[in-house]
């Protein structure tokens, strides 16, 4: 249980970086999308 007190921030971190930077790599892909 320790360790997944330890862990599950790393992984909610990198988990929130990835997804926001997959956004903003298709909005800047498909302007489209937002404009719409």
């Amino acid at each position: 249980m320790k360790k997944f007190l330890t862990t599950a921030p790393v992984v909610a971190a990198v988990w929130f970086t990835f997804t926001a930077g997959l956004t903003i790599e298709i909005f800047r892909l498909f302007p489209d999308l937002i404009i719409r």
